[in-house]
């Protein structure tokens, strides 16, 4: 007996869209939106708790290192094109970032010790955030479990 008399090659109707080989529907902007500006949000709101503990954990523990370390977040300088990466990722922080700058926290030191880890946790834990958010759109539109 084939598989196509078996009816193995054709894809099953209960499987995810990757195994189905259908196109997924797109993400809610909104969902989008808050797994960016919380981290950890996003995941608890898809009832991934597991996740949503690790991931925020991560993420804001890694923000928080930053700051300790006298790290600066970013801003785009005039002059300076790799300031606007720096500011990207350092914006990929959400709520973190903006709650930094409104508290002047993150201004950075350079002349502090470790001032450049600062900044390398403060801009790992802001694109670790954006990954995060490719994570919800993949669970979302039903790509990953």
């Amino acid at each position: 007996m084939t598989c196509r008399e078996a009816g193995l090659d054709k894809p099953s109707k209960g499987g995810t869209p990757a195994e189905t080989g259908e196109v997924a529907a797109a993400a809610s902007p909104f969902l989008l939106i808050v797994a960016w500006l919380v981290p950890g949000l996003g995941h608890l709101i898809l009832k991934r708790r597991l996740r949503a503990a690790v991931f925020a954990g991560v993420i804001v523990a890694a923000f928080l290192t930053g700051i300790a370390l006298h790290g600066e977040l970013a801003v785009p300088r005039p002059g300076a094109p790799f300031s606007w990466l720096a500011f990207a990722a350092c914006i990929g922080n959400g709520v973190l970032y903006f709650g930094g700058r409104l508290l002047d926290v993150g201004l950075g030191n350079p002349m502090a010790q470790g001032f450049s880890y600062g900044n390398t946790f403060l801009v790992t834990a802001g694109l670790m955030n954006l990954l995060t958010v490719l994570d919800v759109s993949d669970i979302a539109r039903g790509l990953k479990e």
